[in-house]
């Protein structure tokens, strides 16, 4: 395999029509995390492995905390009762998130990178009650509002992996790891080894290899998704062994602190734009642009990234190096926002999804999904706001047992954070100071005989005027 270097800013330029990606991440993590800022106490600060995060600088630096960016309950909403079991509440909902991707710019659900608009490819499918469409391990895409709510939209689809790696369409497959940029094409990974049959030939793809869908191959769609793709036209671009090669090389430790020397499976992977562009040659007559990529993998515990740069270091990103050196100790965790296991051992998780974007934070949560008082009436729960401003309006609105329904404003108003605004019935429901970041609301008190779902959904005057909030629904039994 040959490869040639060239600095990646300039070829990017040259090659790709857009670039519109920031210096921000979002994450995920296979295990269920702490904050480190313990999110003011509320129910944000446990990270679930369905959740999307955002890494949160801390100024002036060091130091970032993870927190949450697509809450399960957000989800939930804009999906419905996707299973049909006539509740809103899933909790295993997706799985784990395996795999991230965030949207070039302009895309037409809104200005930014919102719940909406991220990518992602799931563990366990959705159910498609409601989509009517799925989303399987082997597609990435995202839940919209058009044309109705709860719909499936793809980036790719199942069937174009298993068309460019040269598979029966129908074959199961599994999106480990997955960026992109137009004028360069898809870099992926899979979950399972299997025999596919590429450009080159018929070829053993590993776990642990970066599979590239070059953008000549590639139709792209207006808002840069991928509308077909050539068939027998994906390359191993780094096999498992060089990727090996890259974490000894980057000399970090896991959580335990014992130094790292291979992949077993690449997790994430997200474009280095820090690094240089490489020209690789998989087999005669394939010729693939190759940047760097930050990266994480199976063995990356205490939740550490990579990046191929330099042959393979620690990624110096946020506030400082993204995990441990060999012989300076376990990675804990904090260096990815999230507190460590004990006082002896880093954090459970590797990270399973990197993506980097500028974002706007802004959610709702509940501290109970679902309040179940058989007739007889109760109090309710409380909602947690995370939020950048000191003052926001919570609304309340009576929701149907299959899907909400929201219109787009952004981005006339809330064009940095949630894109949707959830009407037409919404009803004022109560001011929430959030002094640090974090605040909580109680809801109503439930009246006897009465079941339904209460959806909520908050407002901050700030960014572009109007900012809205992710939704949540609590189903009422």
């Amino acid at each position: 395999m040959n490869i040639h270097h060239s600095k990646l800013f300039a070829a990017a330029l040259c090659a790709a029509p857009v670039f519109a990606q920031g210096q921000d991440l979002l994450v995920t993590f296979r295990f269920p995390e702490q904050t480190l800022s313990g999110s003011g106490g509320t129910v944000l600060q446990t990270l679930q492995p369905n959740e999307i995060v955002h890494l949160d600088r801390n100024q002036p630096c060091p130091g970032a905390s993870a927190e949450k960016f697509s809450p399960r309950t957000c989800f939930h909403t804009m999906a419905g009762d996707e299973n049909g079991d006539g509740q809103y509440w899933n909790p295993a909902i997706f799985g784990t998130i395996d795999a991230l991707a965030t949207p070039i710019g302009g895309t037409p659900i809104s200005s930014g990178v919102n719940a909406r608009s991220v990518f992602w490819s799931p563990s366990v499918a959705m159910g498609t009650t409601i989509s009517g469409l799925p989303l399987r391990p082997g597609d990435v895409g995202r839940i919209v509002n058009t044309p109705s709510d709860g719909q499936v939209e793809y980036f790719m689809r199942q069937e174009q992996f298993d068309q460019a790696l040269g598979l029966p369409i129908t074959t199961a497959i599994d999106i480990d790891a997955i960026t992109f940029q137009p004028g360069l094409g898809v870099y992926f990974s899979l979950d399972t080894d299997i025999i596919a049959f590429t450009a080159c030939g018929p070829t053993l793809i590993r776990d642990g290899d970066v599979v590239c869908v070059p953008d000549w191959a590639i139709t792209w769609t207006s808002d840069f998704r991928v509308a077909s793709v050539l068939p027998n036209s994906a390359v191993v671009v780094i096999n498992e062994a060089q990727m090996d090669n890259f974490v000894l090389a980057a000399n970090v430790t896991d959580k335990f602190g014992v130094c790292l020397t291979n992949t077993v499976d690449l997790e994430g992977l997200e474009i280095d734009w820090q690094g240089t562009m490489s020209t690789v040659v998989p087999c005669p007559g394939a010729v693939v642009q190759v940047p760097d990529f930050i990266f994480s993998t199976e063995t990356m515990t205490g939740a550490s990234l990579l990046t191929t740069n330099g042959g393979g270091t620690i990624y110096q990103g946020l506030c400082g190096p993204a995990g441990r050196a060999c012989g300076t100790g376990p990675t804990w965790g904090p260096q990815l926002g999230i507190q460590p296991a004990s006082t002896s051992q880093g954090a459970n998780s590797f990270v399973t999804g990197i993506a980097s974007a500028a974002t706007c934070r802004y959610v709702l949560e509940p501290t109970q999904h679902q309040l179940n008082y058989g007739g007889a009436g109760g109090p309710g729960t409380t909602i947690a706001v995370g939020s950048p401003w000191l003052w926001n309006f919570a609304y309340i609105e009576l929701v149907p047992p299959t899907v909400p329904g929201s219109i787009t404003v952004a981005p006339f108003l809330s064009a940095f954070c949630f894109p949707d605004w959830y009407f037409p019935s919404m009803t004022f429901w109560a001011p929430v100071p959030a002094p640090g970041g974090f605040g909580t609301f109680a809801t109503p008190a439930i009246p006897p005989l009465w079941s339904g779902k209460l959806l909520f959904q908050s407002f901050a005057f700030g960014g572009s005027g109007i900012e809205l909030s992710t939704p949540t629904v609590i189903d009422v039994n």
